[in-house]
C-alpha cells in the first residue's frame, strides 16, 4: 500500500464522496480560515467578498480540481452520459519569465527559455478533449506573451473547447507590446485576458482601454502585493493524505505537460528546481502524474482527485505569506 493510500485516507476520501456539497464547503471553510488568501482570484459578487474577508474573517479558494461530489459525476456519466468534469486546468506555452518573481511556484524564475511547440500543444488539447469535459483553462507560464505564435495557441484551444472558459494569464507587462493578431484571436474566440496585477507600474487604463476597443475581456487580479508559500520539505516527512487536503485551492492546480496530468505545478517542474540547487531524491516519479491517452475518463478522475506520494514534500504547517518582490534565486525561496 503506497503512503499516499491509507486505510485512514481511504476510508475519509468514502465518506468525502457521500458528503453534500455544503459540508464540503463548511470542512473547506474550517481548514482554510488560518490563511489569508487574498490573492487568489475568486469569482464571487462584491458583497460576498467584502462578507468572506470582513464578517467571515477568511478567504478559501474552491477546489480547481472538481466541483462535483462522488453522486453528482455518477449521475452526469451514467444517466446523462457526459464526459467526467475537471473543473481546471493549466498550461505552459513558455516555461521562463520577464518578471522573475521570487519564490515562483512554476519555478519560472529558474527556468531557462523554452517554447511549447504548436504542433504538440494541438496533439495536447485533442487528447484532453477527448477525455475530459473541462470548465475553464489558462494558457500561462512562464509567461505566455513572450511566445511568438500566442494568437495561435489561443484559436487552437478555443478549436478544441468550443465551450470551454479559457484564459491567458499574463504579468501584464508586455500587454501593449501586442500586435492586432494577438487582440482580435482573443475577440474571435472569447478568451478572457487575465492580468496579474503586480506592483510595477501596469498600464491598467491602457490595457482596459484597448481591451474595450477590440471586443475583449480583461481581467486583474487583487493587487499582488503579497506572495504565498507552502515550504518544500526536503526531507518528505509530511502526511500525504493531510497536505492534500490542505491544499485545496491552493497550490492543488491541475497542469498538463508531455501528455501527462499534473496535479500541481510542484509536481510537474520540481525537475527544474532539484537542477538548479543540486538536490537528491527530491522527485517526482511516474506514480505522481498520469498518462491522458493512457488511461481512461474514470481513472483519469480518480487519480487527479486523490494525493499523491509527492504530497509528502508540502509542508502546510509552515505556510506562509510575505511581500512581493524580485528573485534572488536562493533556495529558502521553497524551503
Amino acid at each position: 500500500m503506497s503512503e499516499s493510500e491509507t486505510p485512514r485516507s481511504k476510508w475519509r476520501a468514502a465518506i468525502k464522496g457521500l458528503a453534500p456539497s455544503w459540508l464540503l464547503e463548511a470542512r473547506r471553510n474550517q481548514v482554510m480560515r488560518p490563511y489569508d488568501l487574498s490573492i487568489v482570484v475568486r469569482r464571487e459578487s462584491l458583497l460576498q467578498h467584502w462578507f468572506s474577508k470582513h464578517v467571515l474573517r477568511l478567504y478559501y479558494p474552491p477546489s480547481l480540481v472538481s466541483r462535483q461530489n462522488t453522486v453528482e459525476r455518477w449521475a452526469a456519466t451514467h444517466l446523462r452520459h457526459e464526459l467526467p468534469t475537471l473543473y481546471h486546468f493549466d498550461i505552459h506555452i513558455t516555461d521562463h519569465c520577464n518578471l522573475n518573481c521570487r519564490g515562483c511556484g512554476h519555478f519560472s524564475n529558474l527556468c531557462d527559455p523554452s517554447f511549447l511547440d504548436l504542433d504538440a500543444f494541438r496533439s495536447d488539447m485533442a487528447a484532453m478533449a477527448a477525455k475530459l469535459r473541462v470548465e475553464q483553462i489558462y494558457l500561462l507560464g512562464g509567461e505566455p506573451l513572450l511566445h511568438p505564435q500566442v494568437s495561435e495557441f489561443i484559436r487552437e484551444a478555443r478549436k478544441h473547447f468550443p465551450e470551454t472558459r479559457i484564459y491567458v494569464v499574463t504579468n501584464g507587462s508586455l500587454v501593449m507590446r501586442q500586435d492586432d493578431e494577438f487582440w482580435q484571436a482573443l475577440a474571435d474566440t472569447r478568451t478572457i485576458l487575465m492580468c496579474d496585477a503586480y506592483p510595477i507600474g501596469l498600464p491598467v487604463d491602457a490595457v482596459n482601454s484597448k481591451g474595450e476597443e477590440m471586443g475583449v475581456v480583461i481581467e486583474w487580479t487583487d493587487e499582488r502585493g503579497l506572495f504565498f508559500k507552502v515550504p518544500l520539505d526536503l526531507t518528505g516527512s509530511q502526511d500525504p493524505s493531510d497536505s492534500y487536503r490542505r491544499c485545496s485551492g491552493i497550490n492543488n492546480c491541475p497542469m498538463y505537460k508531455d501528455g501527462r496530468l499534473y496535479p500541481c505545478a510542484y509536481t510537474s517542474y520540481i525537475e527544474v528546481f532539484k537542477e538548479r540547487f543540486g538536490i537528491d531524491g527530491l522527485e517526482a516519479t511516474d506514480t505522481d502524474s498520469i498518462s491522458v491517452l493512457e488511461h481512461c475518463t474514470s481513472e483519469l478522475i480518480e487519480f487527479i482527485t486523490k494525493p499523491v506520494p509527492f504530497c509528502r514534500n508540502c509542508d502546510f504547517d509552515h505556510f506562509e505569506v510575505f511581500e512581493w518582490g524580485r528573485t534572488e534565486r536562493k533556495i529558502e525561496e521553497w524551503t
